[in-house]
């Protein structure tokens, strides 16, 4: 399997200048129970716990929050949920103990995704709201050893109501199948590309960073169809492997343009000691290829809060939603897998920690 493999050579650079050390540059800004989520459109109010939230700002200074959401513990099965939250109440404090209505805007109906809609993250793609979310398919409970999981696309026109399931991703033949799960995904556009940023899990090969091109043919005929319709992924490349002091790696958030042509993405590891950390990476496009330009030597936010350490997965940092505003980075993040967390980074500040990953 491993001779299928596209490793790019910039994947090993980047391991040379990653360490095992973490300097926390997230400002917390507060924390979001589930049980101060009101359902409005479910029978049962409030979910049993709501985590790893993606989100877009609004024009009126609000954050148009995604948030995965869980109504019960037997087969953990998730659903997202959208709710809207003042940037006020995150830099007031009222963010946390106010209550927030919700509504369940996509759950689990398609063999794709029956067991559960994880971790989504929202972006804008074509003047259009999408949404890349982990789909736990038909197969996650049964013996198949293959795509227990899946990326799908999501689109809508307000990013509020109605949602249309357009796409699910996957890998070509005959690397498909190796696939036993996919997930960790969100979409990068550039020039005349359209990428998928996207953590595969292959038999006996560890969950790295990946990259494959979006045939744009297909993803425009996903988008008049009615049905959710499977895109293989081209030219698939890994850009990073996890470290020694890692475990697996994998993306987080929607890229950020910070220069012409490169972006800002979030990335998670989870270490040898169970930890999920979080690490800064420059994306490039060359012209044909994504490449990683640049990386925090360092971890730039780690578990710290009794809410971050402990919970229903403990010592977990996961952030789903990054967004410029002004010279700062705003960050959602799940806090040991129960609850929204809301941060700030110093933009500049984590841009000048970036180390330069050289490029051949």
């Amino acid at each position: 399997m491993c001779a299928m493999l596209d490793i790019a050579n910039c994947s090993k650079k980047v391991n040379e200048v990653r360490k095992p050390e973490t300097k926390d540059m997230a400002k917390r800004l507060g924390i979001l129970s589930p049980e101060r989520i009101f359902l409005k459109n479910y029978p049962r109010r409030f979910p049993v716990t709501a985590f790893n939230a993606s989100f877009l700002l609004s024009r009126g200074e609000e954050l148009m929050v995604y948030t995965r959401i869980i109504l019960g513990y037997y087969k953990y099965v998730s659903a997202i949920a959208y709710l809207e939250i003042k940037l006020e109440d995150l830099y007031e404090g009222y963010v946390n103990y106010s209550h927030y209505p919700a509504e369940i805007i996509i759950g689990p109906d398609t063999k794709t995704d029956m067991w559960g809609c994880e971790d989504p993250r929202a972006q804008y793609l074509n003047g259009q709201v999408a949404m890349v979310y982990t789909g736990r398919t038909c197969f996650y409970f049964s013996h198949r050893r293959t795509e227990r999981t899946v990326p799908i696309l999501a689109i809508s026109e307000d990013g509020i109501r109605r949602w249309s399931k357009v796409a699910y991703f996957t890998l070509p033949w005959p690397l498909r199948n190796y696939l036993v799960s996919n997930k960790d995904a969100v979409l990068l556009q550039v020039a005349d590309k359209v990428f998928l940023l996207h953590r595969p899990h292959l038999e006996n090969f560890p969950p790295s960073l990946w990259y494959g091109e979006v045939s744009k043919e297909r993803l425009a005929s996903a988008m008049q169809t009615t049905e959710v319709s499977e895109i293989p992924l081209e030219r698939n490349c890994i850009l990073a492997l996890p470290a020694e002091f890692e475990e697996r790696i994998g993306w987080n958030t929607a890229p950020i343009r910070v220069s012409e042509d490169e972006y800002l993405v979030l990335a998670h590891g989870k270490g040898l000691d169970e930890v999920y950390r979080v690490f800064a990476v420059l994306l490039k496009y060359d012209g044909r290829n994504l490449v990683i330009s640049g990386v925090t030597p360092y971890y730039i936010m780690e578990p710290r809060t009794p809410y971050e350490k402990y919970g229903d997965r403990p010592y977990v940092v996961f952030p789903c939603g990054a967004q410029r505003y002004g010279d700062k980075l705003l960050i959602t993040y799940g806090a040991s897998d129960s609850f929204i967390g809301f941060a700030e980074v110093d933009l500049n500040e984590l841009l000048s920690a970036v180390k330069s990953v050289p490029l051949e």
